[in-house]
């Protein structure tokens, strides 16, 4: 199959969720007919009460592990406006900061590449400062009198690494409940293998809309053989997908074109093959799994209609020849093309639709109900927050 496999076996909500797929020939496609304001997408005090309810009070996903390999390493994101210096120390755990230098502000991390280093330099006053945060020198320290060391340490923030992702809190004050991405969850990407793979090739797709339009991107089975008639159509079909939650995460089976139910095993290497797990880790990540490596999109808000979405793709092992390698790399284009170029041309297309003002709702159907399973999620934290 070209990539090393490594045997994984399936946890017992996905056997559970496996084992519920029809035959491709039984499919029955939901019949729904629902609808979502279009104020959802478009209203800039909702976005701002979703920065401030689900951003700074959820955890929210980073990166993942992959992207920090190793001991004495240190990367950047920056999350719903918080600047984030995510660390491994030396003993190889994964921390979180403020990407801020307590000199006088200054960005620590500046590099679009992880960085393998011992110690973190302020490039403005070379501040310096260790894997776990504490200042550890400063030039020219006698023109500070009375400084003390202790008391200017990185500002640290809520983290945690479960199943080959780093998660954070965006507000120190009020550490998120990490609980939720713990379990079950945690469970499953470990029978993924997202903790034991590496990062193949990643990039940064800047989109014109709103968030939740690439995130709704993702929960739609109804565009995959159009959308993506002439780029990934070809490995996928019209199928009736089976779908439940976990917290409020969306875990989702789907068929490819070569389902057969008396195949199903417990084995994820075997069952990748012909058929698609995929998640939506609340509130921004996106995670499919594809037979050779794994997709993992990140959503970064930005503005009511601007957001980043990091992507990268996830391998068991290194390419082993060239011709691997040359496959490898055809599909991580191909990937680029089909996010880039289709989902979230078409998340653009739909945000500048729905700020005419001629739509007052989005409709949505069978094929489309992840979409309400996730925009309940997010407006359900906003009632609690009487933000809606």
């Amino acid at each position: 199959m070209g990539q090393d496999m490594i045997n994984t076996t399936l946890t017992e909500g996905q056997q559970r969720l496996l084992n519920a797929m029809p035959e491709l020939a039984d499919c029955a496609f939901p019949q729904v007919r629902d609808a979502i304001p279009a104020a959802n997408y478009i209203d800039p005090a909702r976005f701002d009460a979703e920065m401030v309810t689900i951003f700074r009070r959820e955890p929210v996903l980073a990166c993942p592990s992959a992207l920090l390999p190793e001991a004495r390493a240190y990367t950047r994101v920056d999350l719903a406006g918080m600047p984030v210096l995510i660390t491994r120390n030396k003993d190889g755990e994964a921390k979180a900061f403020a990407n801020v230098c307590r000199h006088r502000g200054m960005k620590l991390c500046v590099s679009n590449d992880p960085v393998k280093a011992g110690r973190i330099v302020c490039p403005y006053h070379a501040w310096t400062y260790d894997m776990d945060g504490a200042l550890i020198g400063l030039p020219r320290a006698e023109t500070f009198p009375g400084l003390d060391k202790k008391d200017l340490g990185l500002f640290p923030l809520p983290c945690v690494e479960a199943g080959g992702l780093i998660w954070v809190g965006l507000d120190a004050d009020n550490p998120p409940d990490f609980a939720q991405v713990r379990g079950e969850l945690e469970a499953d990407f470990d029978a993924l293998g997202l903790g034991r793979m590496q990062v193949y090739d990643r990039t940064t797709f800047k989109v014109g809309a709103n968030w939740k339009l690439v995130m709704d991107s993702m929960l739609d089975s109804y565009h995959v053989t159009r959308l993506h008639k002439d780029s990934l159509a070809r490995f996928f079909v019209d199928s009736e997908n089976v779908i439940d939650r976990i917290g409020p995460h969306i875990r989702n089976a789907a068929h490819r074109g070569n389902f057969e139910k008396t195949k199903i095993s417990t084995d994820f290497e075997e069952m990748r093959q012909m058929m698609v797990f995929s998640y939506i880790p609340f509130p921004n990540g996106i995670i499919v799994a594809s037979p050779e490596f794994i997709s993992l999109g990140i959503v970064r808000p930005i503005a009511t209609d601007q957001c980043e979405v990091d992507y990268y793709m996830l391998i068991n092992q290194p390419p082993a020849d060239e011709k691997t390698e040359n496959r490898m790399r055809r599909s991580f284009e191909l990937m680029g093309r089909a996010f880039g170029q289709e989902d979230y041309w078409a998340a653009e297309m739909c945000d500048k639709g729905l700020r005419s003002g001629t739509m007052k709702e989005v409709h949505l159907g069978g094929m489309e109900i992840q979409i309400r399973m996730f925009q309940d999620a997010v407006t359900d934290r906003l009632k609690k927050a009487g933000q809606a």
